[in-house]
């Protein structure tokens, strides 16, 4: 083995940062004492060192308010230069405030409260403080903020998803809805007396005006499922609306089910019929309506 010394890499250039790791660490008393003696160490060497002594009172304060010693922080705070950037940190905003408080400076710790909130922001003072305790109080993160309390909601009441698209929707104008309602009783009109096309036009106007109005078409609509197939196929309106032929086909397929249990024991087929606005399902008894008229 070589006799030489080894080289001794020291990760921390100087006491500056070495009260700097001790603070993050959790040891303010440990960068206390470092803090002191390099100060000491500049006053003994009588060496400008302005900037480095400022950086080191703020290092100072800040250890002495984080042991709960706020006095002696506000001495150390006051020892910066007033020209000093040193004054202009968020650190040394929030030791300012903090020992103001405990003063009795309710006026002027308020001052340089909400300097500091102006500054930096209610997120990162919170994470300045870093858990200290102290006179003023503190707006919480957004993230620790409690939501505003919302009223009970039973069961059969409608989601809030449903509740929010309600409240963010537009006001119902009143006689556009009665335009509506008008438009659907002319449907049913021409319904009863079998004038299935004008009935579908109707229709069509009195969903596009009230979308809510699609329900009680349904309603409207399914009696009239055993004129459908005999419509021409050239005789379909361009008017007619998705809705009215989505419901036509909603209804016919009910039809066809009420059907097919009506002559469950009969023998036939059925099959479909397809017009461009509506769907009817017809039903076929070859040998049953020969034998079985009813």
């Amino acid at each position: 083995m070589s006799d030489e010394p080894g080289h001794l890499i020291d990760a921390i250039p100087d006491e500056l940062g070495l009260a700097r790791a001790q603070l993050d660490a959790g040891l303010p008393a440990l960068a206390e004492g470092t803090v002191r003696r390099r100060l000491a160490r500049l006053d003994a060497d009588g060496a400008g060192g302005e900037d480095e002594s400022d950086a080191l009172r703020l290092l100072l304060a800040e250890a002495l308010w984080r042991q709960q010693r706020p006095a002696a922080a506000r001495v150390a705070l006051e020892a910066i230069r007033p020209g000093s950037p040193q004054r202009r940190l968020p650190m040394a905003i929030l030791i300012d405030a903090e020992t103001l408080a405990a003063a009795g400076e309710a006026d002027r710790a308020s001052g340089a409260q909400e300097r500091l909130l102006g500054a930096i922001g209610a997120d990162e003072t919170f994470a300045l403080r870093s858990g200290v305790p102290g006179r003023l109080s503190w707006p919480l993160p957004g993230e620790l903020r409690a939501e505003p309390a919302r009223p009970p909601r039973p069961p059969w009441s409608p989601s809030r998803s449903e509740v929010d698209a309600a409240a963010d929707a537009p006001p119902v104008d009143d006689e556009r809805v009665a335009q509506a309602r008008g438009r659907l009783e002319e449907a049913r009109v021409a319904y009863v007396a079998g004038k299935l096309i004008r009935g579908d036009g109707e229709m069509s106007i009195a969903v596009r005006l009230d979308p809510g109005l699609a329900s009680d078409g349904v309603s409207i609509l399914e009696p009239t499922q055993h004129l459908a197939p005999t419509l021409p196929l050239t005789s379909t309106p361009k008017l007619v609306d998705p809705l009215v032929i989505e419901a036509r086909e909603r209804s016919a397929h009910r039809v066809a089910r009420r059907s097919r249990q009506r002559h469950a024991s009969r023998n036939g087929t059925f099959k479909v019929v397809t017009a461009p606005h509506a769907f009817a399902y017809v039903g076929k008894i070859a040998s049953a309506s020969a034998t079985d008229p009813g």
